[in-house]
């Protein structure tokens, strides 16, 4: 009786589940950096991916750690172009940097 009381009245996909659970247990953030990181490494070239150092968000912007300064002021030329193919899978970006 006491379980019955708990459980909801109506069924729940999976994809609602998993969402429900992301917010609760507050590690949407990290599934988003983890899936941002997938983007950049398909819309990068190889050299690219193995001078990324590091890759984060914080308050809509993405923010990348490139360790060769050449190509991060390569990268900031096509910054514009970059966001572009970033906001296509993910639309909360809203600014790019590369430190």
């Amino acid at each position: 009786m006491f379980m019955k009381d708990k459980r909801r009245s109506k069924l729940l996909s999976i994809k609602d589940l998993t969402q429900e659970f992301y917010k609760k247990e507050k590690i949407k953030k990290g599934f988003n950096d983890i899936s941002i990181y997938e983007t950049w490494k398909k819309i990068t070239d190889k050299k690219t991916h193995e001078r990324t150092k590091k890759l984060f968000t914080k308050e809509n912007k993405l923010f990348i750690k490139i360790s060769s300064a050449p190509l991060r002021n390569e990268l900031s030329n096509n910054k514009v172009i970059l966001l572009s193919k970033i906001k296509e899978e993910h639309n909360f970006i809203d600014e790019l940097y590369f430190i």
